[in-house]
């Protein structure tokens, strides 16, 4: 009887241990199939982040190239005027034809490492903000958190399409889950157990002045002077109008038109324009008939910098404005009073992106010379009539209303200056239909 219990007893000990095998690798298997969908999580919010560091990249270097002068670490404060913007920067901007010039991913020479080395700005998420480098003359510097954890982080580089397709530039933006150049370098790499993404998206520049005007100063309504205006439009591909007005001229004999050599000055002035009266009524469609929109979309496009100045003297903000922000639009709150001497703006030189260049500048006043020896180098438009005292306008000048200046001005057609503002000032926008988030 003794042996057969034994027996029995040892039976039910394998039966027991078969079935405990069995439950183990049932539970080994739902182990792995959890395993297996934590990995697919995971790599899915790495994906995840990756995709969004990449479309961050996308939008913030949109918004900076709309930006004015940055420092190395893309800050437009304490920038100074011996920075250039991210857009004279980044971008090989062909003073003719336009942004979309030949070799316009941006390349300097490394003595360092005595090769080409593409400059690519680059971000990284610290938890809290965004930490970016600028380069102007090399890598990005660009230093991980000094923490645990997954902390995104995007690189930016601009390629140009086919030169017939002048303004037109693509964006390409990287994005990984650390910060490191393996995984953020162009072109796209395999980074094992890292998030990696790339976007792609078209950018056009909306310039700041579609139509140039075909006068030096164009009046909506009567132009009237208490003494001499000298305007100036001496430039044979610019028409010769020196004066183009809606209403009379009410000038007195000391007024003196310059207009192209061997073309008589009667030639240089236009008044009674019905084309301009007749439109004195609706100010707004003049408006765009010189930019393009309609003045609340101008005043809230990207580049667009509104300058809200003082009572009394405005010329250094508003010259403070034009210098710290190339290629952008001025937009003056008020009336604009210049009450001292010097430059608001300058000649376009390429060459030297430390110049202030010219600017496309709207006050949404009057415009009031207290002060002699002003010049602005742009095209100002005055959405209200009024023109009080001395000044000098290299370019061109626009009002919306009666012009009644009380002292001697001076207006130059410049037609160097209106091209700068037609081909390289203005916004970088998207356009619809360039976006893509694969290669």
């Amino acid at each position: 009887m003794v042996g057969v219990q034994s027996q029995r007893g040892a039976a039910s000990l394998i039966v027991v241990m078969v079935l405990f095998f069995l439950m183990s690798l049932v539970a080994a298997y739902t182990s792995r199939n959890l395993i297996f969908e934590q990995r697919v999580s995971l790599n899915q919010y790495r994906s995840t982040q990756a995709f969004e560091a990449a479309e961050a990249g996308l939008e913030w270097a949109l918004a900076m190239l709309n930006s004015g002068r940055i420092n190395a670490a893309c800050l437009e404060l304490p920038a100074t005027i011996a920075d250039t913007s991210f857009r004279q920067r980044y971008l090989n901007i062909n003073p003719v034809t336009g942004p979309a010039s030949p070799n316009i991913t941006a390349k300097k020479w490394s003595p360092a490492a005595g090769v080409d080395i593409e400059l690519t700005p680059s971000c990284v998420f610290d938890g809290t903000d965004w930490t970016c480098s600028c380069p102007s003359n090399g890598a990005p510097v660009l230093a991980a958190p000094g923490v645990a954890g997954v902390f995104p982080a995007f690189r930016i580089r601009f390629t140009s399409l086919d030169a017939a397709k002048p303004g037109v530039i693509r964006i390409e933006s990287n994005g990984c889950t650390r910060a490191a150049s393996d995984c953020l370098d162009f072109p796209v790499k395999a980074v094992e157990s890292e998030g990696r993404a790339t976007v792609t998206a078209l950018v056009a520049l909306r310039n700041a002045l579609s139509t140039p005007p075909s006068a030096a100063i164009t009046v909506l309504g009567k132009l009237s002077t208490g003494s001499a205006v000298n305007v100036y439009n001496t430039e044979p591909d610019r028409g010769g109008i020196a004066v183009q007005a809606g209403g009379a001229l009410e000038l007195p004999n000391s007024n003196v038109f310059h207009t192209i050599p061997g073309t008589s000055a009667v030639n240089a002035r236009v008044f009674n324009d019905t084309s301009l009266s007749s439109l004195s009524a609706a100010p707004d469609r003049v408006f765009a008939s010189s930019f393009g929109v309609w003045p609340a979309t101008y005043r809230l496009q990207p580049a667009a910098v509104q300058v809200a100045c003082p009572v009394g003297d405005c010329r250094a903000d508003l010259a403070n404005a034009v210098a710290r922000n190339p290629d952008r639009v001025i937009w003056v709150v008020g009336d604009l009073t210049l009450g001292s001497a010097g430059d608001v703006g300058s000649l376009p030189d390429p060459a030297n992106p430390a110049v202030a260049g010219p600017a496309a500048i709207v006050v949404t006043g009057k415009v009031h010379f207290t002060a002699a020896g002003v010049r602005i180098f742009g095209f100002i438009y005055s959405r209200t009539g009024d023109w009080l005292g001395p000044g000098e306008v290299q370019g061109a000048a626009f009002i919306e209303g009666d012009l009644a200046a009380t002292a001697a001005a001076t207006v130059v057609m410049n037609g160097t200056v209106l091209d700068a503002l037609g081909q390289r000032h203005g916004s970088f926008v998207r356009i619809p239909g360039g976006w893509k988030d694969f290669k």
